[in-house]
């Protein structure tokens, strides 16, 4: 039997991302399919402060999604957003996000986050971060990684930009360790 899955799903996701370059303001556009084995969708919006897109094809053994959108605000703010993720039963899956935002007053952020399993071995890792400047220029942020394995623990690392950088060791079964790796506090 062919798997239909992944061309339905590409179709989707176009028909959804056209849709939305043709749509006028203030308009929405939906489709959707449900079936024994899985579901299949897309869907489009346009408003005034923005606009939107997706498209997922999920089933009980494989599937993948996304979405993202662009708004403005009524005050000169903006804000971008995606994300995405992919699953194969017994090989693995990745989910990702991200957004960025502007004020009206000048300050910004961002934050991301990736994460990746490998069902074969067992392990994974994750990235996350984020950054932040008010309107006077001051910033905040940090990056970190996360290693680990199913059933075992994890390691931490984390970067932070004025508060010091740690390694934090989570075992199973133990309360989690922290160790500063640079004294450098501002």
């Amino acid at each position: 039997m062919r798997n239909y899955a992944a061309p339905l799903a590409f179709t989707a996701a176009f028909l959804a991302v056209f849709s939305m370059a043709v749509t006028p303001p203030a308009e929405a556009r939906r489709a959707f399919a449900r079936g024994a084995n899985g579901s299949l969708g897309a869907f489009a919006h346009q408003g005034q402060y923005g606009q939107r897109a997706g498209a997922r094809a999920l089933g009980a053994n494989q599937g993948f999604g996304f979405r993202g959108g662009s708004y403005q605000g009524p005050n000169g703010s903006t804000l971008q957003t995606a994300q995405g993720g992919a699953y194969k039963k017994g090989v693995g899956a990745f989910r990702a996000k991200q957004f960025q935002a502007t004020g009206a007053n000048g300050g910004n952020a961002s934050r991301y986050m990736n994460n990746a399993y490998n069902a074969q071995t067992g392990t994974g890792t994750r990235n996350s971060g984020a950054s932040y400047t008010n309107p006077q220029g001051q910033s905040y942020g940090y990056d970190g990684t996360t290693n680990y394995a199913k059933g075992q623990g994890a390691t931490t690392t984390i970067d932070t930009q004025n508060k010091g950088d740690y390694t934090i060791d989570w075992q199973k079964g133990q309360k989690p360790v922290v160790t500063p790796t640079s004294t450098t506090i501002e």
